[in-house]
């Protein structure tokens, strides 16, 4: 430790902090960090790895930084994503499967690469006042030289704090997830921007004063292409004329770039060392708070209550190095306490370890590139935080990693070791918790891979040397040719179409989910990937790309079409051959149907059936007044459209919108591809009967796609996957000689380069037109608990609805169980086995509505009556052939089985009552249960408390104390309730208040198994039923609760076993 530093004592300064600490700090305070969305960087994507390739890691000590101890395990690569952790599925057939790269960690760490908050590639380890002079030729090279020196490092996430020319940065990041040249995922700053005298050096500072200026200087960054801005706020006490307590912001200015910057959807960093300039950082919303040495109590408390919105990145190793390790290169300990730099110093270390302690997130970054702060020695920010600040090696280590990928806003795929994670890792030997210091020995540090691309690793580390990191496969085509359809559930799902094939591969998201429409595409910004065997595109239903809107349409956009329409007597709009500006209408979403789906020909509305091949544009972001530069930026893809017209309604209502309306007037698809997959222009064609009717390319377009896009959004905000359908070319229907409209049979073909061929035919008029049926079959009313039978699949279709049945055994001898409140038909399995009933008996076990796998539609009443009707369909059901059968039921399952019994008794052989539920409910019980539905509905089952109050409740005392597998049982069943269906299930129950069954009546044999401990249905409950029934016995189970099943399985067991 360098002298005149205390590291864990109270350095005197002028910050005192009032003594805050807490009782005990957040380990990853960056989990409370939410960034607006709006704000969200583009997700860029590293291209170069081959989505073939396998990487196993064998016997590594996984440091995955979650905030869990380091344990021993293997880590599993597929393609640029980590696919297996801790345990590897099938390890022992892919460490021989000659395809799988196998490395043998020898107990080393694997670790997430390190992260810089703080990054300057383009300095260049020297002068910040000659950086101006570099060549752009050198300084291109020393950039690229840096990035490569950050990843040879082990770092493979850096956030740009600044570029010393102003496209530098956009371009080294652009070639980096090219592939072209190496380096870490990156995001990219353009020039400082600074006051004019208040720059820190001139000759790598763009200059503005005032709002106005600077608003526009924030849209120029914008527009070369920056991720985020960097603000020079305070002075540097190097310059020796700007001392770094100095602010040179305005309110009003430091307002206007925060303003500006979030509006165009970027982030705000800034040089802030001043105690003025932090606190303007903090209430105007600056997100990313550089050094923040000086700020005083009333900054501090300002930044704790806006912590989950800034972060602060203080470069503490330029300071150290200023300090103490400057003087070989003529800046001299003497030099730096005389200018102020050991009192920033001194200063900022009390600072940021309150920040800490306050849980404000403090992330890594030392300004790197400078002499005495040379590119290669990044990690020693790691050790200043352990050493400095009292971070522990784990939160220095999670800052550097987490901490910096939430600062990416992709906290859900970088920054840890989990399975769906991007594998950027490194293998470092040696042990960082004991020694954070090691990750700044380079040699150390083994294997570093990015994207899943080994970049560095020597080949004794493979376990086959027949295969090492540098071995490349053919390139691939991208599977971007996205296909809607409908799987064999009736489900939306999207694939990628082989159109030399006519095949699909169904697609999911990187985390292996089904990707469900286009929207979810775009959203995703196409990453996803290939989920199985592909399949013929007529074994399915073809979709629309993508539908549920209006589509934006231009009328009159190609000049030869918008003469043949002034000529056509059909153009009731402004008479002129060429309009001055867009005609803008729309054609309502419930126009739009597949590639192949008829084309409804209304004979009773139209006589002049007409087509229009169009190029369909597909918005990719949200925007409001987009700049018509820009505009392309906000376009995800294209796709193909045929705006069907009636003629003589669009002229008769001078208007489009009734004539291009109508139910299939609008064909879509049959693909949608992004736009960087297709070329600039594009040629749109229409063959009607296989001839040629138009042609014509997007060079021809009076208003280009990119000033339409300006022009809708002057006074309307675009959303992701709005669909524009761009204009047709000339050779409608109308200018053909003579005018040659559709009639039923004929077949219309759009195609359009690099999007396929969009097929329609005329339905003949005796075809109904099934619009109206398909809108009516919509709902608004959700049905809950349906997901997790992916949409009912194997649910049985009783009385109407969909439940989940299943059939058990070999016997004959029909035995229906009946679970209770909160359980499934689960509860019972153990029971079959552990009597002994599965050969001699067969078993129907189901779940109640909205309980279990049983989905309940948002409308429907539960009640014990219509829970009754659903057993009474079951035994009506012909597939399960039931003539009359033994009930076993639990708690509500036992007045559902009274009810049954005394409705049906000839139905009933036997009764089994399992802790059955009173009757009548008493009421002070009924209200208690009107009460628990409410609460689930607002709070779900675990934060209204009900799940773990009902597992306490009603267990014993016994199953508490000494059976935890039983009461985590018990609590398993209640929180994996869907909460509407277990509310729905708790009214029914309470709705038997004041209803008193004549269970007198009941003649089957009927046993009833009581726990000793049970609150529900006690002891008094059975024998009452003991006295009042027929041919009925009691059997206690003593140390047993209400959930008998899961406290005494044997003892249930062997009662009904005797029983039956």
């Amino acid at each position: 430790m360098a002298p005149g530093i205390l590291v864990n004592g109270d350095t005197e300064t002028r910050n005192g902090f009032c003594g805050h600490r807490l009782s005990g700090r957040k380990p990853n305070p960056q989990d409370d960090l939410h960034f607006d969305q709006k704000l969200k960087p583009k997700t860029y994507h590293i291209e170069g790895t081959r989505p073939d390739s396998k990487v196993l890691f064998l016997d590594v000590n996984i440091l995955d930084s979650t905030g869990v101890d380091p344990y021993h395990g293997d880590v599993y690569i597929e393609g640029e994503r980590i696919a297996s952790v801790g345990t590897v599925p099938r390890v022992e057939e892919l460490r021989n499967d000659g395809r799988v790269r196998v490395i043998n960690g020898r107990g080393r760490t694997l670790m997430s690469g390190l992260g810089d908050a703080h990054t300057h590639f383009t300095w260049n380890n020297g002068a910040l006042d000659k950086l101006g002079d570099v060549g752009v030729e050198e300084h291109t090279l020393m950039t690229a030289r840096s990035a490569q020196c950050y990843l040879d490092s082990g770092y493979t996430m850096c956030f740009g704090a600044a570029s010393a020319k102003d496209r530098l940065d956009c371009v080294i990041r652009d070639f980096i997830n090219a592939g072209d040249i190496p380096g870490p995922r990156y995001l990219a700053n353009g020039k400082e921007m600074a006051v004019r005298n208040g720059e820190l050096a001139a000759g790598i500072t763009t200059f503005a004063d005032g709002p106005l200026e600077m608003r526009e200087v924030i849209r120029h960054h914008k527009d070369i292409g920056v991720d985020q801005v960097k603000l020079s706020m305070s002075g540097e006490e190097i310059t020796e004329s700007r001392s770094a307590q100095d602010s040179y912001y305005s309110d009003a200015e430091t307002a206007a770039c925060v303003d500006e910057a979030h509006r165009l959807g970027l982030r705000l960093c800034s040089h802030a060392r001043a105690r003025d300039s932090i606190k303007q950082c903090v209430k105007h919303g600056v997100d990313v708070i550089y050094h923040a040495s000086y700020i005083d109590d009333e900054g501090m408390e300002m930044l704790e209550k806006n912590k989950h919105k800034h972060v602060v990145a203080p470069g503490i190793n330029w300071l150290w190095a200023t300090v103490y390790e400057a003087a070989p290169f003529g800046y001299s300990f003497e030099k730096a306490e005389q200018v102020g730099y050991m009192k920033e110093l001194q200063t900022a270390i009390k600072a940021l370890k309150e920040m800490h302690e306050r849980g404000i997130t403090v992330l890594p970054g030392g300004d790197y590139g400078f002499a005495w702060t040379p590119h290669g020695t990044y990690a020693r920010d790691l050790e200043h935080f352990v050493k400095l600040l009292d971070f522990t090696p784990m939160e220095s280590i999670i800052a550097a990693t987490a901490g910096v990928a939430k600062l990416f806003m992709r906290e859900d795929e970088l920054g840890k070791i989990k399975p769906g994670y991007f594998a950027d890792v490194i293998l470092v030997d040696g042990d960082p918790l004991k020694d954070v210091a090691i990750l700044q020995e380079h040699d150390k540090l083994n294997i570093i891979m990015i994207n899943g691309r080994i970049h560095k690793a020597s080949h004794r580390e493979f376990t086959k040397t027949s295969l090492g990191p540098e071995v490349l496969p053919p390139t691939i085509a991208p599977m971007t040719n996205f296909v809607a359809y409908e799987d064999g559930q009736g489900r939306a799902r999207i694939g990628h179409l082989n159109l030399d094939e006519g095949k699909f591969n169904p697609m999911a998201m990187a985390s292996g989910a089904p990707v469900n429409n286009l929207y979810q595409i775009i959203e995703l910004e196409n990453d996803v990937v290939p989920a199985g065997e592909a399949f013929a595109l007529d074994s399915v239903k073809l979709l629309p790309p993508i539908s549920g809107r209006d589509i934006l349409c231009v009328g009159k956009n190609y000049a030869a079409h918008a003469q043949e329409f002034n000529k056509s007597g059909y153009d009731a709009s402004d008479k002129v051959d060429q309009p001055s500006h867009p005609v803008i209408f729309t054609k309502r979403s419930t126009s739009i149907v597949a590639s192949g789906h008829d084309i409804y020909p209304h004979p009773s509305f139209t006589q002049s059936l007409d087509y229009e091949g169009e190029i369909g544009v597909i918005i990719g972001k949200a925007g409001f007044a987009i700049d018509e530069k820009n505009a392309m930026d906000y376009v995800w893809g294209y796709t193909i459209i045929n705006d069907v017209t009636a003629r003589e309604k669009q002229r008769d209502h001078k208007q489009f919108y009734i004539g291009k309306s109508a139910d299939t007037f609008c064909p879509m698809g049959p693909i949608a591809v992004p736009a960087a997959q297709l070329p600039l222009v594009l040629r749109v064609q229409t063959y009607v009967n296989g001839q040629k009717r138009q042609d014509g390319t997007t060079e021809d377009l009076i208003f280009s796609v990119a000033n339409l896009v300006k022009t809708l959004s002057e006074g309307i905000t675009l959303q992701s996957g709005d669909v524009l359908a761009t204009g047709t070319p000339a050779g409608v229907g109308f200018g053909q000689n003579p005018p040659t409209f559709l009639k039923p049979g004929d077949t219309v073909e759009v195609t359009v380069t690099g999007l396929g061929k969009l097929t329609n035919r005329i339905a003949d008029t005796s075809v109904p037109n099934k619009t109206a049926e398909t809108v009516s079959q919509a709902s608004s009313i959700p049905v809950y608990n349906l997901d997790i039978s992916s949409g009912g699949a194997g649910l049985t279709n009783i009385n109407g609805k969909m439940i989940n049945i299943v059939e058990l055994g070999t016997g004959i001898d029909p035995i229906v169980y009946i679970h209770g409140l909160g359980g499934t038909m689960e509860f019972y399995r153990p029971l079959i086995d552990a009597a002994s009933l599965k050969d001699s008996h067969k078993h129907i076990l189901y779940d109640l509505e909205g309980h279990g796998l049983t989905p309940t539609k948002a409308s429907s009443p539960v009640t014990m009556d219509s829970l009754v009707d659903d057993l009474v369909g079951i035994f009506a059901n012909p597939k399960f052939n039931i003539d009359s059968a033994t009930l076993v039921s639990h708690s509500m399952g036992g007045i559902i089985a009274m009810n049954f019994a005394l409705k049906h008794p000839s139905l009933v052989k036997k009764l089994v009552f399992i802790g059955p539920g009173p009757s009548p409910l008493p009421a002070p019980a009924s209200e208690a249960t009107y009460k628990r539905a409410a609460a689930v509905r607002e709070k779900g089952m675990q934060a209204s408390g009900v799940a773990e109050t009902v597992a306490n409740a009603a267990t014993s005392a016994k199953t508490k104390n000494s059976n935890p597998l039983a009461l985590g049982a018990v609590r398993a069943s209640l929180l994996s309730q869907d909460p509407e269906g277990y509310a729905k299930g708790c009214m029914a129950l309470a709705g038997t208040a004041g209803t008193k069954l004549d269970i007198e009546k009941i003649s089957a044999p009927a046993l009833i198994i009581a726990g000793d401990e049970d609150k529900i249905s006690s002891i008094d409950w059975a024998r009452k039923m003991e006295a009042s029934m027929k041919n009925a016995k009691v059997e206690v189970l003593q140390g047993v609760g209400h959930w008998h099943c899961f406290e005494d399985l044997n003892g249930v067991a062997s009662a009904v076993k005797g029983f039956l």
